[in-house]
């Protein structure tokens, strides 16, 4: 992160976006209103409308939803687990709907700011190269800013475009080795994984 920089003030969220946040969005119609969904869909150089890009956007069994839910809710016990099996799009409409924005990443390098003697610490204290996502904040891997889960758990999508229909992710995920903790991770944005 480039100190010389001045940077304007924002937020971040203290913890990832949980199931039972995301189902809100979901329950409140939040696949149907195209008000949130304000960046063009664009699939392999082709723009998609809005009805043909939520035929993207569905969960195990066809109903609105990320990727990993079925029958439009999240699996029994896991309303505290990051949401995961979204895309791109959704993260940034979930955000739009929540009145917030995706961080750029440089916002999210700078939210992440690790000292040299504490970096040791948050990455063995994240969740990488675990059995899959934990609980928001159970694995105690706070930054330097009273943020967790910055590294592992799930991935963060960040505003910028990476590549040609690809987007930033950043902090790595539980399958991740721990040197991929502050890369960027250009995936599709479309991608769901």
């Amino acid at each position: 992160v480039d100190e010389s920089i001045a940077w304007k003030d924002f937020f971040f969220d203290r913890y990832e976006v949980t199931n039972r946040q995301y189902k809100e969005f979901v329950d409140a119609g939040g696949y149907r209103d195209p008000e949130y969904w304000i960046h063009s869909f664009i699939m392999d150089g082709m723009e998609l409308s809005f009805d043909e890009a939520m035929e993207h956007f569905r969960d195990q069994t066809g109903r609105p939803g990320p990727s990993t839910w079925r029958v439009g809710n999240y699996p029994e016990g896991e309303a505290d687990y990051p949401v995961g099996g979204v895309s791109w799009y959704e993260a940034a409409a979930f955000a739009k709907w929540s009145g917030k924005d995706l961080p750029t990443v440089s916002q999210w390098a700078r939210g992440r700011l690790q000292f040299h003697y504490t970096n040791y610490i948050t990455v063995s204290r994240s969740n990488l190269m675990g059995s899959g996502p934990r609980p928001v904040g159970a694995n105690d891997a706070m930054a330097a800013f009273g943020l967790y889960d910055m590294t592992g758990n799930v991935r963060e999508w960040c505003y910028n475009e990476a590549d040609e229909g690809q987007r930033a992710t950043r902090g790595g995920a539980w399958p991740d080795p721990t040197f991929m903790s502050g890369w960027v991770i250009p995936k599709p944005a479309f991608d769901r994984d």
